[in-house]
């Protein structure tokens, strides 16, 4: 994912989870709010809740591959914040893009012609 999407400072990411709604999954947690800019950017955090460093990589690395391949069906003007759950060790790509991609169906991120 190209710099400008991705969120970076720390405020931004307090500001979300501050200001943000969330959406459960088992996999991982959708927070989001609406930003002021014309794209939409996206967190991704694993906490040490999920185990050690290669645990936490890992998950980041599956977060990002399913952000990555849903970010061009997104509507432009969100702030995005990806939490990994422990559970998502225990999956497969295609999983982790399918329950992403519900969670954001379900948060209205879903541009117009992608939706379901």
């Amino acid at each position: 994912m190209e710099r400008r999407t991705r969120l970076r400072r720390a405020a931004d990411f307090e500001r979300l989870r501050r200001e943000g709604r969330s959406w459960p999954h088992t996999l991982l947690v959708l927070v989001s709010r609406p930003n002021e800019l014309g794209f939409t950017r996206i967190g991704i955090v694993a906490s040490k809740k999920i185990g050690n460093a290669v645990a936490r990589n890992r998950a980041k690395r599956l977060l990002r591959e399913a952000a990555r391949r849903l970010y061009a069906g997104l509507e432009p003007g969100w702030d995005v914040l990806l939490i990994a759950r422990r559970s998502i060790l225990e999956t497969k790509e295609n999983s982790v893009e399918e329950a992403l991609g519900h969670l954001a169906r379900r948060a209205g991120l879903m541009a117009r012609e992608h939706r379901r």
